[in-house]
């Protein structure tokens, strides 16, 4: 664990000296709502490609992206992006993206906590598809309400599709898939990343 680990701290480390890729850059045109927190003129952005039925992707919001959001995004050191990539092999992923993005229009707020409970609860939705459920004790009766009206916008979908046909471009073979952009550069990473190696890197570039 500690051999894996001291990779991942060299590999984020050449970050500091490997430029971007040509023809690759990061979502030049993002907007506000689409950060789960952050700004996303923060200094470091981490977009991930995840897939909410998938277990490591689960681990990776709890153990990492969870303390990141708390210790950094709310200082706008970091702004941290989901990517919606739903596998094919998961029964129930594409339904919860699809409540991921009506939440993320309702603001911040409603989406942090959407995403919160879809992780949490995952074990539980993943059976069965009650993930509207989970959704509906996340966030109350008024805005669950509202949400259920932006289900029906027929560019809910077209929204998930765009952010699929993005990762495979960017050739995402499994979820989750990193990539953290510092000083003009940027590093991709798959699978889980600790969050005591993030935070070493983070507090080498932001004070």
């Amino acid at each position: 664990m500690r051999l894996i680990v001291r990779l991942m701290c060299l590999a984020l480390c050449t970050l500091c000296a490997a430029a971007l890729p040509r023809g690759f850059a990061q979502i030049t045109d993002l907007k506000p709502e689409q950060c789960l927190g952050g700004s996303p003129d923060a200094p470091i952005r981490i977009e991930i490609f995840s897939d909410f039925e998938c277990p490591a992707c689960r681990q990776l919001y709890l153990e990492t992206i969870r303390p990141v959001l708390k210790d950094y995004c709310s200082l706008d050191k970091v702004s941290v992006v989901y990517v919606e990539f739903p596998l094919k092999g998961h029964k129930y992923s594409r339904q919860a993206s699809r409540y991921a993005k009506a939440a993320q229009r309702l603001g911040r707020k409603e989406y942090q906590a959407v995403i919160d409970a879809i992780f949490q609860n995952q074990e539980t939705w993943a059976k069965d598809g009650s993930v509207d459920d989970i959704v509906f004790k996340a966030l109350g009766a008024n805005s669950y309400t509202n949400l259920k009206k932006l289900l029906l916008d027929s560019s809910i979908d077209p929204a998930i599709d765009a952010e699929v046909a993005e990762g495979e471009k960017r050739e995402v073979k499994s979820t989750p898939t990193i990539f953290i952009y510092a000083l003009a550069k940027e590093q991709k990473v798959e699978g889980l990343l600790p969050y005591l190696v993030l935070k070493d890197f983070f507090d080498r570039i932001v004070k």
